[in-house]
């Protein structure tokens, strides 16, 4: 490797470039690797915009305390206005206390997919009505 850095900068410059490359390369080519995988993270996971549809209060078929905490979160089944089961969580605290046999729930819509997502929120939203 020398020889061929010697060839391309010179023999006092291929000296210096050696020894930074043997010493702190690795880190310098981790870094740059590490840059590049959270870059492709960041292009590829960023979530399409969305829109508020309502809020809506749902039975609770289960809920779990995370960590057998309230304060923690909490993991609960909920059936939807449609039939169908979904398990949501929260890890805020406040939250995962108004879980009882019902639960305020967000319905969101992304734009571009048109798919619905919920999320847990606090009881008055759902008594807003909104």
């Amino acid at each position: 490797m020398l020889n061929i850095l010697s060839t391309l900068l010179g023999p006092h410059r291929a000296v210096s470039v050696y020894a930074f490359l043997q010493t702190r390369g690795l880190a310098v080519l981790g870094g740059l690797f590490l840059a590049a995988i959270i870059g492709v993270l960041y292009m590829m996971g960023s979530d399409d915009e969305h829109r508020h549809e309502a809020f809506m209060t749902v039975p609770v078929l289960s809920a779990t305390a995370i960590g057998g905490d309230l304060a923690n979160g909490v993991i609960a089944s909920v059936r939807l206005p449609d039939g169908s089961a979904a398990s949501l969580n929260s890890t805020e605290g406040q939250i995962a206390q108004t879980v009882g046999t019902t639960a305020c729930i967000e319905k969101r819509i992304y734009v571009n997919s048109g798919e619905p997502r919920y999320r847990l929120k606090l009881p008055h939203n759902c008594a807003d009505g909104q």
